[in-house]
């Protein structure tokens, strides 16, 4: 009986594990930090920093804000794994700092992104989580499928 159930487990964990995989970052999207910022930005473009605060991010132009920016300086991903690996360098008023980061799928959708420095930063005391998983580097970011043109 034991062995039965332990063998249940395993593939249940492996059932869990080959399911996780296929979902992917879908490297050609721009992910905002607020969903309604999708529709902002398809109907008034970079005017919607003005009015929404959020964060939008892409593979190729990295992290933006109203007065935060991460540049991208290299991303890596590894064949048959669903995380990438960034290494940047980010800017808000008055510091700059280097970040590593990771990115992965959370569901079809969205994505988490977990920063080596909001990591330190929360667990340092001088800033409070992000969340919503209990990670406290984490940001969730949600894909803008609705957009004709990426905003510039």
């Amino acid at each position: 009986m034991i062995k039965a159930t332990a063998s249940m487990v395993l593939l249940g964990l492996l059932t869990v594990s080959v399911g996780a995989q296929e979902l992917s970052v879908d490297q050609s999207k721009l992910y905002v930090t607020d969903p309604a910022a999708c529709q902002k930005l398809q109907d008034v473009g970079v005017d919607a920093f003005n009015d929404t605060d959020f964060l939008a991010m892409s593979l190729t132009d990295g992290i933006q804000g109203m007065e935060f920016h991460c540049n991208f300086m290299d991303v890596k991903g590894r064949k048959g794994s669903s995380f990438l690996f960034v290494s940047a360098v980010c800017e808000a008023p008055g510091e700059v700092y280097p970040d590593t980061l990771s990115i992965s799928p959370y569901d079809e959708t969205t994505i988490q992104v977990v920063s080596s420095y909001d990591a330190m930063m929360v667990s340092s005391g001088n800033a409070e989580p992000p969340g919503p998983t209990t990670n406290p580097g984490v940001t969730m970011y949600h894909r803008c499928d609705n957009l004709s043109e990426l905003p510039r």
